[in-house]
This record gives C-alpha cells, structure tokens and sequence, in this order.
C-alpha cells in the first residue's frame, strides 16, 4: 500500500503562481478548475485539506477543512459520524456592504492576529468597500469585522468528529477570506491552525520558512542531504523495479509459450514438453511413436534410460485430462507393461502413468488424486506421476534449489501409487 503524503490538498480554481506559491506546504497538491472536475478524481473522504478560489455555487462536506477565499457561494452540510445529514448552510459573500471601516476582533486566533492586521491596513485603503459574509453556520469566530460586526474574514470551527486513525476527536475548520496577496502566509497559519485540532490530517506544523534551506543549520544540512540521497537511491530502485517487472513478464510470456505450456497442453505436444523437462533432469528419452512401423500396435509414449545405469530402463505413458486422472487408462497402461515383459524377459525398472489432469484450470488450485487413484496404479505397478509436480521439480532443479540426480533417483526409486515429489530442505 503506497505510503499516505499528508496533507492531501485539493486546490479548486487557484492560478498557477498561487499553485506554485503553497506547493511545498501539501503532501500532495491536486489541482482542479472546479469542485465537480476534482470529484470525477478524487474523494474528499481522502482529502485532508480544501483552499478554493472563487468557490461558486455546490455543495461543500464540513468533514473537510476548508479554506476559501474571493467572493463565495455554496452549501456546507454537516454530517453525523454515522453519515446522517445534521444540518445545511449556506454561505455567501455580500457585495452590497457600504461600512469601510474595519477592526481586528479580539477573539482572532494568535497564528493569523499578524495576517489579519495587514489584511486590515490593506482593506482599509482600497477605493471599494469589502465584501462580507453571510452564514447561518454556529461556531464563528471573525478574525475581521465591519464597524457594525459583519465579519469580513471568517473562521468557522464545525462540530467535533470521531477520529477512525488514532482515536479521540477533531474538528474540522473553514477560514472564510477576501481575496488576499499573500496566500501563502495565509495558508501556511490555516495549516498550523488545522495541526492543532487534527494532527492525523495535518501531522506536522507547516516551516515557518519559505526557503528554509537558506536557514539550516549545520545538523540540519546533514539531515537534508542525507533526505536527498535516498530520494536518489529510491528513484533509482523504483526505476530498476520497473525494469524487471517488465523483463519479469517478457519472461513469463516466453515461459507460457515455451516450458511452461506443458502444464496446460495435451497430446502428441505434450509428451513432446514432457520429453524436455525429463532430458533436461538426466534421462536418455525415446519417443517410441517416431519407431513404429506402419500397422504395428502402439507402445508406450517415452522410453527412459540413464546413462549411469545401463541396465535401468523405464516406460513412460502421458496423458492430459480436462478433468480428473480417467482411471480406466490403466488397463492401457498395464497392457504397455506387460507386452514389455513379454519382449525383454523382464518387468521394466519403473512404469510411470505420466497425467496432466485438471489440465484447463489454474495449477495452484488444482486438486490432488485421490486414494482411488494411488490404489489402482498401485495394483498396475506404476507410479503416478502429476506433470505439474514434474515441471516444479525441474524448475527447483534448474534454479538449484534441488539435485537434478537427487530427483531422478527419487523417480527411479519411487514405489508404485503416487509419486510424493522431494520439498527443498529451505522449505522444510
């Protein structure tokens, strides 16, 4: 799971220098021209943080802190921790108020006492009246307000929430603004102001700097560069592990069209993939079909022999289900076995029932024989041999997590039922 950058801002009609300007404030920035443009993405259930310009008309959760700024128009609703609708607000600017006159309350929050003094002087001397707001939301406290208290800048602190990260509450905060210059001081307190009610949302108070690197100390450049070399390690590493997720799949589809086919396959080609892993573990393989004269009865598929052991001499028959091992085969099978005796004087030195059953379906989820199957390749004298356990111990063989002549003498070994394949010593 990728790892949370708090705050996850949503930044709604903000131009490119006020983007610019509080970039380094967000976890992550996510612009959008409007709120509806930016819920086609995102949901503000996984949104820390909303500052908007502008914002004109819909409808805004009180589960968000919300900071907005210019003239504003929209619905603020206020849900219960089980989702029930509490209350609807609307909140809106007045551009008809005629009163110039403007003074800082005294309930103003310390972070923005110093912003809302500038704001004033600025306010102060602008040809037109402010605009003022207009809600019926409780719990407000006016940062600025007109000689007869109509609030100009506006802080709304919504009723308590129960936090599901860490437990306890918060609450969720709207600051309500006119149209300022320096947004980035401004946001910068409204994050302090948010660290303080709810440190999951915010979990660290903004710099008090814009350019802190201009300021570090000593142990601070230490820390920094350190930062910035494993940034560059990891884009290194996220690069690398593109790369050989990308080779990895090359390889898997070159594998299912190659060796890996004989897990699915049926048929002469699968007797020809079986042949392949059972050269490539250290048997001499004889396809017995490509001796047949024309009109001779049919043998068995594979003839195995091993070089170490001149003497040894296996029969192999393979055989591909879409379903479970058909267990009637084995009269077939015991009939290659005994025209064997008949020919050599002797019994072969292993009879290997060789089945690809379930053969459509996923290997992993594939079931496994059942007794009945190990009691009639017992009675037959063969060895039930499951092509996916064949190809895994090949592909433990050839990684060099197993002996390839430990597993051909655990084949040539094997008693009569179900071949039990050998598990690494690692897996153990």
């Amino acid at each position: 799971m990728p790892r949370i950058k708090r705050p996850r801002v949503a930044a709604i009609g903000l131009d490119d220098d006020q983007l610019a300007s509080i970039e380094s404030l967000c976890g992550e920035l996510r612009a959008a021209e409007s709120l509806e443009d930016y819920e086609r993405s995102y949901s503000m259930t996984e949104t820390d943080v909303l500052v908007a310009s502008a914002l004109n008309g819909g409808v805004v959760d009180s589960n968000v802190n919300l900071m907005a700024i210019g003239e504003i128009y929209f619905l603020l609703l206020n849900f219960s921790d089980t989702g029930v609708l509490i209350s609807r607000d609307t909140v809106e600017t007045n551009i008809e108020n005629t009163e110039r006159e403007l003074a800082i309350r005294t309930e103003c929050p310390d972070p923005y006492r110093p912003l809302a003094a500038e704001l004033t002087r600025q306010l102060s001397q602008a040809t037109e009246p402010p605009t003022v707001i207009n809600t019926t939301r409780e719990g407000q406290t006016a940062l600025i307000e007109t000689t007869s208290g109509r609030p100009v800048a506006l802080r709304l602190e919504h009723p308590p929430r129960s936090s599901v990260a860490g437990g306890g509450e918060w609450r969720p905060i709207a600051l309500l603004l006119p149209e300022v210059p320096d947004l980035v001081s401004w946001f910068r307190a409204f994050l302090c102001d948010i660290h303080e009610s709810d440190p999951v949302r915010v979990p660290a108070a903004p710099p008090r700097l814009s350019q802190p690197s201009d300021w570090y100390t000593p142990q601070e450049r230490v820390l920094a560069d350190r930062i910035t070399e494993i940034e560059s390690e990891v884009e290194h590493l996220s690069n690398e592990q593109d790369q050989l997720q990308a080779d990895l799949n090359n390889e898997g589809e070159k594998a299912d069209s190659g060796i890996r086919r004989v897990l699915w396959i049926d048929g002469d080609n699968l007797t020809a993939a079986v042949s392949d892993l059972l050269t490539d573990l250290g048997f001499e393989v004889r396809d017995m079909d490509s001796e047949l004269r024309p009109s001779e009865p049919k043998r068995e598929d594979l003839r195995l022999t091993l070089q170490s052991d001149p003497g040894w001499e296996a029969i192999v028959e393979v055989k591909g289900y879409s379903s479970g091992t058909r267990t009637n085969d084995s009269r077939q099978i015991s009939g290659h076995r005994e025209r064997y005796i008949r020919e050599e004087g002797r019994p072969p030195g292993l009879t290997v029932w060789l089945a690809n059953p379930y053969r459509t379906s996923d290997p992993s989820s594939r079931p496994a024989p059942d007794r009945n199957v190990h009691e009639i390749a017992e009675a037959i004298g063969a060895v039930h041999v499951q092509v996916s356990d064949l190809y895994r111990q090949w592909a433990l063989a050839a990684a060099g997590s197993l002996d390839a002549e430990t597993v051909v003498q655990s084949l040539v070994n094997a008693a009569p039922g179900l071949w039990s394949p050998l598990v690494p010593s690692s897996n153990i």
